[in-house]
């Protein structure tokens, strides 16, 4: 019954997301607090005005992931909608994507991955808009920008900048030289002008020191406790089930809906990849990899047979992202 409703494509959902996100984010208003963040996370050029009002308002910190959070789910969903790589009309990777990220309390405040995640978004929109478009030098200059400037708040979004050219040329396979400089130089323009404000004001140091911290910090959250294991666990599972089936029915698939799903993969790899090789990754990293995984999982309690193992396996992820509202 819940996979049914949340997989409808019914006019009532537009107001059904942000009522469930608000549900999951109900204890953090209750007791508010800001987020722990390690030395340098939160000193990002674009995220310092931020957080230098939200860090006595945790509140208002919750407030606005909130916000960021159902504008994310709604951008997934234009992304379905208007490039169809899931060729049916559901709102269900929305759904997901509030589930998935309300599970962890702890990012139920403000961070600098919400509005990175927000212009990595707007980068994939960019880079599938240029399939079967004969001039793409537009779609190239933008998506860099859109990911530097995403990078400018959360750091760890400079190491997607590959990204970028893989996906072209999973995109575009005829992809050539001007794309990669536009790319990069897309990339790089937003960068010269924050290293011309740190030079100007002269805070080079800060700079320097914040880059540091963001990579050397050590964080240790999959080691915090049992609860978090068993749900990021459970996320694995549901990705290598949904994995297998999306390889089963490749073949049936549009030439387009392929090299989307490919996309995707890439950013699901280098997400893993920053998990496993910096220490500075933390949770905040499941809003990233919340991205490819909500139409991964999607796709498949879509599309599979047996519709009653997708009931079960949505009521457990549901009463998953319940109990850790009150056990984190």
């Amino acid at each position: 019954m819940l996979l049914k409703i949340l997989k409808s494509n019914q006019p009532f959902h537009f107001l059904l997301i942000p009522i469930i996100a608000t549900a999951l984010w109900i204890r953090s208003f209750m007791n508010p607090v800001s987020y722990t963040f390690y030395p340098g996370e939160d000193m990002m050029l674009l995220y310092q005005p931020i957080n230098s009002v939200l860090i006595n308002h945790p509140l208002t910190s919750h407030i606005l992931a909130l916000i960021f959070t159902t504008l994310i789910a709604f951008l997934i969903l234009k992304l379905n909608v208007q490039y169809a790589f899931i060729r049916s009309k559901t709102f269900l990777p929305s759904s997901l994507f509030i589930l998935i990220t309300g599970g962890i309390s702890d990012i139920h405040a403000m961070h600098p991955v919400y509005p990175a995640a927000l212009f990595l978004i707007l980068a994939i929109d960019r880079i599938f808009s240029s399939f079967e478009k004969e001039v793409i030098h537009s779609n190239a200059f933008d998506s860099g920008v859109f990911l530097s400037i995403g990078s400018l708040f959360y750091l760890n979004l400079v190491f997607f900048f590959p990204f970028l050219w893989i996906a072209f040329i999973i995109v575009k396979p005829n992809v050539n030289w001007r794309e990669y400089i536009l790319t990069t130089l897309g990339f790089i323009l937003p960068w010269l002008a924050a290293l011309a404000y740190y030079l100007i004001s002269g805070s080079t140091d800060e700079l320097l020191h914040t880059l540091e911290t963001n990579i050397t910090s050590h964080q240790i959250f999959l080691r915090e406790g049992l609860p978090i294991q068993i749900y990021i666990g459970y996320l694995v599972l549901l990705t290598f089930l949904s994995s297998i089936f999306l390889l089963a029915q490749y073949d049936g698939k549009k030439i387009s809906s392929r090299k989307f799903f490919k996309t995707f993969f890439w950013i699901f790899l280098i997400s893993c990849i920053l998990i496993i090789a910096n220490p500075a990754v933390s949770q905040e990293i499941i809003i990233i990899l919340a991205i490819p995984l909500t139409y991964l999982i999607s796709n498949y309690l879509v599309f599979m047979k047996r519709q009653t193992w997708g009931e079960v396996f949505l009521y457990l992820l549901t009463a998953g992202v319940i109990y850790m509202q009150f056990v984190l």
